[in-house]
C-alpha cells in the first residue's frame, strides 16, 4: 500500500493484504526465476530454430551445423535454465522447511 491507501505497484503479487515486498517474502523472487527459466527455454528454443533456418542449405552435412547449435545455442540455454530452475526450487524448499 502506498501512503494514499492505495495498492501499490506489485501488491498483487504477493497476495491480498499481505504488504510483502521481495525482501521480505521470498515466494515473489521463486516466481521471478521460474519465470526466467520458462523464458530463457522458450529463448532458446526460438534461437535454435532461427539458427537452423539460418545454416542448413542443402549439399551440406548435418554436422555442420547441428555440432554448432549444440554448443553455442542448445548447451548455454539448457545450462541458464537449469540454473534458474534450480535457484527457484533451493528457494521454494528453503522457505517451507522448518
Amino acid at each position: 500500500m502506498n501512503q494514499e491507501g492505495h495498492p501499490g505497484l506489485g501488491d498483487h503479487l504477493a497476495g491480498p493484504g499481505s504488504g510483502a515486498t521481495p525482501e521480505k517474502d521470498p515466494s515473489v523472487l521463486v516466481r521471478i526465476l521460474v519465470t526466467l527459466a520458462v523464458l530463457c527455454g522458450a529463448a532458446t528454443y526460438v534461437a535454435s530454430q532461427i539458427d537452423f533456418v539460418r545454416r542448413h542449405q542443402p549439399g551440406i552435412p548435418p554436422t555442420r551445423y547441428w555440432v554448432p547449435q549444440l554448443v553455442q545455442i542448445w548447451l548455454p540455454g539448457a545450462a541458464a535454465t537449469a540454473l534458474f530452475a534450480l535457484c527457484a526450487l533451493w528457494l521454494h524448499r528453503r522457505r517451507r522447511s522448518p
